[in-house]
């Protein structure tokens, strides 16, 4: 049987004609593949920080999402509040003409407005509003401004920001 063992430099040079700098690299380049090989093989899984950066990252990642759907949500509710005064107003704006050209009195008369099936089908509400408490505000002054514009309508959720129409 022929022995397999990697040659010594000297018997290299001696069976190799093309030069002995091109032995030394070749020799190099096989002991380099093996100790490469040697390496692979005893590694095979991932070393902790490589564990903890990837989880590090895919946490930062989720957490922007995170909050970029809650910006969302916020901005939506937002909306559709205002979306339900610009509705109320229409309302009212059919109630002045049914009503002999009258807006309500006052707030009683106005959630007496909301409840009316007629011109709603069922109550507004804000969606910050989640257990129907609160009524959309309404002040309705007709000496100081008697038109449409005198109507002032509030988001009922304390400490909402969405504003009035």
């Amino acid at each position: 049987m022929e022995n397999l063992a990697t040659p010594s430099l000297e018997e290299a040079h001696r069976g190799n004609q093309r030069g002995p700098e091109l032995v030394e690299r070749q020799l190099a380049m096989s002991v380099g593949s093996i100790h490469t090989r040697a390496n692979r093989k005893s590694r095979r899984g991932w070393t902790f920080p490589e564990l903890v950066a990837v989880i590090l990252v895919a946490a930062v990642l989720i957490m922007i999402g995170a909050l970029s759907v809650g910006r969302g949500k916020a901005t939506a509710d937002e909306l559709a509040c205002q979306d339900n005064m610009r509705a109320i107003h229409s309302a009212l704006q059919i109630y002045w003409t049914r009503n002999s050209r009258t807006y309500p009195a006052n707030q009683a008369a106005f959630e007496q407005f909301l409840a009316d099936r007629s011109y709603f089908p069922q109550e507004p509400r804000c969606p910050l509003d989640d257990r129907a408490q609160y009524h959309y505000r309404y002040s309705y002054d007709p000496a100081a401004n008697p038109g449409p514009e005198g109507i002032v309508i509030s988001c009922p959720v304390p400490n909402s920001r969405h504003g009035s129409l």
